[in-house]
């Protein structure tokens, strides 16, 4: 049971101004049938990293402070409330890391692709610019994997989504599609519930939103509380 009070709910969503550890410690296990997320780099990962026009490095953006050891826990317990699948968007040294050495209850199923249509170019000028994120597609090691998705890869090519407030927002259409893979919805039965524990712009609960499922996020920052708030409150469907 969470305590907080929240920072806005309507029939399918809630959204916590909170830190995530602190809401993922009032979660019973096996709270929420899935988990789609978009977990901040890692503090390693932007020290080793030139400042480039991607995304996750624009010049003059701050980023949530995290280690990798955070992550490592962050996702540990992500699993632990998930009765199945832990869908998270990362940078490659991330999801490599978890590929060897995944956080503990979970096993990395597939590590997929989003390629960028028309990315943001390097601004160093040294290298190519990367132009896309991996997808860790990980579930709890002590359920077998079910998803809907039969054959298909986990692979995506789509446009980053612009113009919503927050320097890292996923197409809209690519985590409508994680959801409905990794939540199926019986007829008659109670909605599915997914859980955004890095909420940012909101991407994860307008999905759910979307297709019918009951969604919790958690987002530290306040201003993207409010961005959240009133990117929900559209009766309208938008990316």
């Amino acid at each position: 049971m969470i305590s907080l009070t929240p920072y806005y709910q309507d029939d399918l969503v809630t959204l916590y101004h909170a830190d995530c550890r602190e809401v993922l410690g009032m979660l019973a296990d096996e709270a929420v049938d899935a988990v789609v997320t978009d977990p901040p780099y890692t503090e390693r990962v932007h020290t080793n990293s030139r400042v480039s026009t991607e995304e996750h490095a624009t010049v003059g953006m701050s980023f949530a402070s995290i280690t990798d050891d955070d992550l490592d826990a962050i996702m540990a317990e992500c699993g632990r409330v998930s009765r199945g699948w832990v869908v998270a968007n990362m940078d490659y040294q991330h999801a490599a890391k978890f590929d060897a050495e995944p956080p503990a209850g979970l096993t990395m199923k597939r590590i997929g692709v989003w390629m960028k249509k028309a990315p943001m170019p390097q601004l160093t000028g040294d290298r190519p610019a990367q132009g896309w994120e991996a997808i860790a597609y990980m579930h709890r090691d002590d359920r077998k994997s079910l998803w809907t998705g039969g054959g298909l890869a986990g692979n995506f090519y789509l446009p980053a989504s612009r113009g919503l407030g927050h320097p890292t927002s996923k197409p809209i259409g690519m985590v409508e599609t994680f959801i409905d893979w990794f939540t199926a919805h019986e007829p008659g039965a109670p909605a599915p519930v997914v859980l955004d524990p890095f909420a940012g712009s909101g991407t994860t609960l307008r999905a759910a939103k979307n297709i019918g499922r009951r969604a919790i996020g958690v987002e530290v920052d306040e201003s993207y509380c409010e961005l959240i708030a009133k990117r929900l409150a559209q009766e309208v469907l938008f990316s």
